[in-house]
């Protein structure tokens, strides 16, 4: 009561003050003189939500997160909402894999290695946004089951010189560092950028497996415990050079050069035990592995662009990749009796080259037909040429001999010829429709030989690709859409490729040279709410789907290869929620997703099935502190999954990290932390017509590293117009 009786007296005292003020008269000389002063410029500032949602792709804009651009591209993806990264190099996007990277539209490295590679290597302030596409349109490639992740580059164009260096250390059991240098110089019409980027490390594997074979004729089930260690190293080198030449106000030239020299090596000591029906073991053996691998790319294109005045854009590109790689193994097995006795010494040695040429030309024409309807027309043309042999010799106690079952010479021709027409058109202020189609005509020229065989295969496909985008504007903040796409996954070259990779006597892994392509058919309904929610449902149907399997070969050997199967039906619920706010200083951004996978495959005993319900949850925090600081809390876990024969146990890690910049916000610390609980152990359980068993690896993954990046010159940031071309090329497919 007296607070309230205070409070009310000096409400009062204000109030008179107030209107005493305002009855006095006052007079005044004015000594102010007018004087123009001239603006060079108005800066508004406010805060803008850096992920933008569409029905058929989500764009986070990098440029609005400069916290987020001082580490590798692989770093600035970790933190991507709906991207997973395993430390095996599977890339995830809404909890699926088969993702493929673009640079600027264009691929670049697929292998798992040589994609982390090139990912750590690539400095994440060159980047002005990075796309999520689920939905593609026909002016991508139909290759691939429709998942993307494109990376437009941005363009330092206000400054002379630009100069970024950046370097990162990270200690987990073994130690690993990589370093990059970015320079961009501009001068009159010219724009040259050159990034170096070096990457050493070890790595360690550790896998368990468990193999219960019954399909063994005339013998008893056999049962092989192994337990293996694999200690990798590996050494990269990466250049990339673009040179962008403005010819004038409607003409634009740009050429690029890549160079990647890759070097890995791996030491792997595994022990299997033999069970026969009996608790103790029967035999042992020990194999030791040393792998070495040289892994190069070489790529070069250029591109030209035409504006003309009615706002239209022709677009014309070329583009040659080279891909070359070399691998030797040496493999030495003692084999025990159950007394451990020595019973026999085997030893293998093998080599395997491989080389692959792609070349694309490409050209497009985009004009408006009226305020409301813009088309895009163009073609496409890519050849392929590869050629893979590997060479294994034996020893069987006096001399070396050829291993005719290991030993293969394979060669792969692909033409693909494409036209394609996408149209956007504006029905109404609330309806917009994007349809488009995508004709390919492809023909694949396939020969394989070995010591006792060789096979000839000739087949083409011509096919249809549409795809159909509609949104509807309910309200202000409501938006429905609905999505239809088909596609084509076309089998990558190692899963073509009969090359052998051999684990140990009784485990090999090869390609399968008679893999069809599979063909995907998705439809899509979505619901957004205001750029801050989207609820999606989704089926997808594969017909011939790709996918692993584990069969036992004529000498009761397990091999794993790749194989068609009927058909696989994929039900998912999937939802984002981005910049979500519960304090000022906690921002939040959530990908949850339920899918319902069934995989369905023909077998001697009819057909088998395998479905999973897999529910997936993403949370990315970030948490600003006081003195400038940023608190990262990145959440991941991943349900059960079915994925062809096998069944992938659940998974789930946490990562974290801080944040500081200092000198102007022309320096900047950063120091993380992976999978802090070492929980990311992916388990497989999978189960064969003759075989069943479990698998398990652990990686070194749980690690504590520190990045520091200057920027000597903190130009300011552009679109690159120039280098959004659609210079789509082969080489996703390329998996040595």
């Amino acid at each position: 009561m007296r607070r309230a009786t205070i409070f009310l007296v000096l409400t009062i005292v204000l109030l008179l003050s107030r209107v005493t003020h305002a009855k006095k008269q006052y007079t005044s000389q004015d000594t102010i003189r007018d004087k123009s002063i001239m603006l060079s410029g108005v800066t508004i500032t406010r805060k803008l939500n850096p992920v933008k949602l569409s029905p058929d792709k989500i764009s986070i804009r990098v440029s609005n997160k400069s916290r987020n651009t001082s580490g590798s591209v692989l770093d600035l993806l970790r933190k991507m909402p709906s991207v997973t990264i395993l430390p095996n190099g599977s890339i995830s996007l809404n909890g699926q894999e088969g993702v493929q990277i673009l640079i600027d539209e264009k691929t670049n490295f697929l292998t798992a290695e040589n994609l982390i590679t090139f990912l750590a290597s690539m400095p994440a302030s060159s980047l002005e946004t990075v796309e999520l596409i689920t939905q593609p349109n026909a002016v991508l490639d139909a290759n691939g089951h429709g998942r993307f992740i494109n990376l437009k580059r941005a363009n330092t164009a206000q400054k002379d010189l630009a100069l970024i260096i950046s370097t990162n250390a990270e200690q987990g059991k073994y130690h690993r560092n990589h370093h990059h240098l970015n320079v961009v110089f501009t001068r009159n019409k010219f724009s040259l950028s050159n990034t170096y980027a070096f990457r050493r490390g070890s790595e360690l594997v550790d896998v368990m497996s468990t193999r219960n074979i019954t399909g063994l004729a005339g013998r008893t089930p056999l049962q092989i415990d192994m337990n293996a260690i694999r200690n990798k190293n590996y050494k990269n080198h990466y250049y990339n050079g673009i040179l962008d030449y403005t010819a004038s106000k409607t003409i634009k030239l740009s050429t690029y050069l890549l160079i990647s020299d890759n070097k890995r090596s791996k030491d792997e000591i595994a022990g299997s035990l033999f069970f026969s029906d009996q608790s103790v073991a029967d035999s042992t053996t020990e194999a030791r592995n040393a792998m070495g691998q040289n892994f190069r790319n070489l790529g070069a294109g250029g591109q030209l662009i035409f504006h003309m005045q009615d706002h239209s854009k022709w677009e014309s590109s070329f583009d040659r990749q080279y891909f070359q790689q070399s691998e030797w193994q040496d493999q030495m097995i003692n084999k025990f009796t159950d007394e451990r006795s020595a019973a026999a010494l085997d030893t293998l040695n093998g080599t395997a080259q491989g080389e692959v040429r792609i070349s694309t030309l490409q050209s497009k024409y985009t004009l408006d037909l009226g305020p409301d309807i813009t088309a895009i027309l163009g073609a496409k043309l890519t050849h392929v040429a590869m050629s893979t042999a590997s060479f294994f010799h034996g020893f069987n106690g006096t001399d070396w001999k050829q291993r005719s079952d290991l030993n293969s010479e394979f060669e792969h021709h692909e033409n693909l010829k494409a036209l394609f027409s996408q149209v956007r058109y504006a029905a109404s202020a609330r309806m917009h429709l994007s349809f488009g189609l995508r004709y390919e005509d492809a023909s694949f020229d396939s020969q394989t030989r070995n010591a006792s065989d060789r096979n000839i295969l000739n087949r083409s496909y011509r096919n249809i690709f549409p795809n159909l985008t509609m949104t509807y504007a309910l309200r202000k903040k409501h938006q429905l859409s609905l999505n239809y796409n088909r596609r084509v996954n076309r089998p990558n070259f190692r899963d073509l490729s009969p090359a052998v990779e051999v684990n140990d006597p009784y485990l090999y892994e090869r390609g399968n040279p008679e893999l069809k392509p599979d063909f995907t058919n998705t439809i899509e309904l979505g619901w957004l709410y205001q750029n801050l929610y989207s609820l999606h449902l989704f089926h997808s149907l594969i017909k011939d789907a790709i996918s692993k399997s584990y069969h036992l070969d004529p000498y009761g050997r397990t091999v794993v290869q790749p194989m068609n199967i009927q058909y696989v039906s994929i039900l998912g619920l999937r939802l984002n929620g981005t910049s979500m706010t519960p304090i000022k200083q906690w921002n939040i951004q959530l990908n949850a997703n339920l899918i319902y996978k069934q995989f369905e495959w023909r077998a001697m005993a009819g057909n088998r099935r395998n479905r999973q319900l897999t529910p997936t949850l993403q949370i990315q925090n970030s948490v600003n502190l006081p003195g400038k600081m940023n608190l990262e809390i990145n959440c991941f876990f991943n349900g059960p999954k079915a994925e062809g024969q096998a069944t992938i146990s659940p998974l789930w890690f946490i990562n974290t990290g801080l944040h500081r910049k200092f000198l102007q916000d022309k320096l900047t610390l950063y120091i993380y932390t992976n999978d802090i609980l070492q929980t990311n152990k992916p388990r497989i359980i999978f189960n064969g017509e003759s075989m069943r068993g479990r698998y398990r690896e652990l990686y070194d993954s749980r690690a504590v590293g520190v990045s520091v990046s200057y920027n000597i010159f903190n130009s300011k940031k552009v679109s690159k117009n120039a280098q959004s071309g659609d210079r789509l090329k082969e080489n996703d497919r390329i998996i040595f």
